[in-house]
């Protein structure tokens, strides 16, 4: 993949500010709105040292109870007035919170769409999902509720530094003396904090990928007895996340701990100076009092300041693995200014060809093959000779490393990708549903099919009967896996599906796999329909499928080593081809005849 280079560590904290600030920026308004909010519930804080100092002296030690309503009063409605506020925060910046994490899946669902095959290729699916929902949660976390807090602290930080300063210019010196403290604090934790946090997310990938893969697979752990086995493994997978989870619950404790130490320390500070202040009459006592109630105000937002930039280092270890997500770029992109070919004819040329997914080990060489409209190509070869990444390569899922494929003439590098693969009708060994209509699923690949359109693609494939038998019909809703089809229905159903689509060129891969007979014959009955005009290339080892084949191409190696028709192929006796009809059939010629095959 084309990688954005991330920038270097000492930028990490400017990026990973950066890309929170990003994704906030369609929201600036409503952050505008919370940033004032907060600043005036920080400067509500302000008369609550002035009111405690005023309860002490004027109605405890001056003895006038007469005014104790008054500074009761005036307590109650200062603390309304910031509860006030911070509901309206809360509102305010919960709504934020909600957007941020639909625009931020948004955007990574889109990337991973545009995303080649190459990714996915690499990366476990339970690493995908960990990063769309868990990591999206720990920045929702620091966007909503902690933003708010960060706001006010800093707000409060700010306006109680400025009203000490005013009161009593040594006991400020003291209280500000404590202050560094808090930043050695959270500089001491710092690389630990993210290190661990990135570790508890990787852990978190793999167990995702584990859960999903169990879960696919319930019903041949089923088959063969293997639940005890599977408990113990996942617990064994448990146990090693928690080691790191426990190690992060002990960091944050620490770190927090520490804070709170500082805290009473400098509290306790703020009381004995301010008893020298006292016995020098340079304070009252309600001085005193008040000036520790400032004192407590500030160490309280710069000790959760402190824990908030713990959360933030978590935070900022998922907003990174989400920007490995962000930063790529697909190596397959279309040309900015694609050529247009309308509907093609299914004239495609390999010229040349060769691939490789790693540098330096090419899986295909030096492919040369030219096939006219409507030819039906097989491709055989044993397991792992480049068959698929042929075709991978005909639909641009990759790009050759070398030489140029052709269709209609046009490199299809100068196609737009949407284009090029409109033109391509797929049906897989294991046709894959989605869980939506049976008539939305044969339209996917053309979503403006009408119902005529959609009822004659079913017609075709022979899936109009069983599907007018279903409860709903074509309304029917397909679930999980397929289901209430069976496989047979499943294949013809994505055989409907490329019917719809109306393509030039069909690839089938292996699509008469693992049937019965009676199914394999209604699959053959459709693909004859679908081929029916149309270039196709077959993938298949069970060779009596491609038997009746325009020109069967052999692969070995990553080299074709052969090609013709079935009978020119057997009358090479050392030739690949004829060892493999051997293996299947015995004695290939005669097996082959009387054989029932559709393309």
């Amino acid at each position: 993949m084309k990688r954005i280079e991330p920038p270097t560590e000492p930028a990490r904290h400017l990026s990973t500010s950066h890309r929170v600030l990003k994704v906030l920026a369609p929201y600036r308004e409503r952050v505008a709105l919370a940033t004032v909010l907060t600043v005036v519930a920080s400067l509500l804080t302000l008369p609550v040292p002035l009111l405690v100092q005023g309860l002490v002296d004027r109605v405890v030690t001056a003895g006038r109870w007469s005014a104790l309503p008054g500074y009761t009063i005036g307590l109650f409605a200062v603390f309304a007035a910031q509860s006030g506020l911070a509901l309206a925060t809360t509102w305010v910046i919960g709504g934020v919170g909600q957007g941020v994490v639909r625009d931020l899946r948004h955007q990574l669902y889109d990337r991973l769409q545009r995303l080649d095959l190459a990714y996915y290729d690499k990366t476990p699916t339970g690493a995908i999902i960990s990063r769309l929902m868990d990591d999206v949660g720990a920045l929702q976390t620091l966007v909503t509720s902690q933003t708010v807090t960060i706001l006010t602290d800093i707000g409060s930080t700010l306006a109680i530094s400025a009203l000490l300063l005013t009161r009593s210019g040594r006991l400020a010196l003291v209280v500000l003396a404590f202050v560094p403290l808090y930043a050695l604090n959270f500089r001491f934790f710092l690389r630990k904090i993210r290190a661990n946090s990135a570790t508890v997310r990787a852990k978190m990938d793999v167990l995702f990928g584990h859960l999903k893969e169990k879960l696919d697979g319930t019903l041949v752990i089923k088959a063969l007895a293997r639940e005890p086995a599977e408990v113990d493994d996942f617990a064994a997978q448990l146990a090693d996340a928690h080691v790191f989870r426990v190690r992060d619950n002990e960091l944050s404790a620490a770190f927090s701990n520490l804070s709170a130490v500082i805290s009473g320390i400098g509290t306790a500070a703020v009381f004995a100076a301010g008893a020298f202040e006292v016995l020098g009459g340079r304070m009252t006592p309600g001085g005193v009092v008040s000036t520790a109630a400032l004192a407590a105000l500030l160490f309280g937002p710069v000790a959760r300041l402190a824990d908030l930039a713990y959360v933030f280092e978590q935070a900022a270890a998922s907003v990174d693995r989400l920007g490995e997500i962000l930063d790529l770029e697909p190596d397959v992109t279309g040309p900015a200014d694609p050529a247009r070919i309308g509907k093609s004819r299914g004239l495609v040329e390999f010229d040349r060809v060769g691939f490789g997914y790693q540098a330096g080990q090419p899986v295909v060489w030096d492919v040369r093959l030219r096939v006219e409209p409507g030819m039906k190509v097989a491709l055989v070869g044993p397991t792992g000779c480049g068959k698929s990444t042929l075709v991978n390569l005909l639909m641009r899922f990759y790009d050759p490393t070398w030489g140029e494929i052709r269709l209609d003439g046009v490199p299809i590098r100068r196609l737009a990708l949407a284009d090029l693969r409109h033109q391509i009708g797929v049906v897989m060994q294991e046709p894959v549903l989605f869980h939506q209509t049976l008539a939305d699923n044969i339209r996917y690949g053309d979503p403006g099919a009408s119902d005529a359109q959609v009822e004659a693609a079913a017609r075709a494939a022979l899936v109009h009967n069983f599907a007018t038998a279903l409860p709903e019909g074509y309304a029917t809703v397909i679930g999980e896996g397929g289901h209430p089809l069976s496989q047979g229905e499943r294949q013809r159903l994505a055989i409907a599906r490329a019917f719809c689509k109306g393509p030039a060129l069909v690839v089938l891969d292996e699509a008469t796999s693992s049937l019965d007979t009676a199914s394999e014959a209604l699959i053959q009955a459709a693909l004859t329909n679908l081929l029916r005009g149309r270039t196709a290339f077959i993938i298949a080892h069970r060779l009596a499928t491609v038997v009746h084949s325009d020109l069967i191409v052999v692969v070995d190696g990553g080299l074709v080593v052969q090609r013709g028709t079935h009978a020119q192929l057997l009358a090479q006796p050392d030739g690949l081809y004829r060892r493999l009809c051997e293996r299947q059939f015995g004695d290939p010629s005669p097996s082959a005849r009387g054989r029932r095959v559709a393309v």
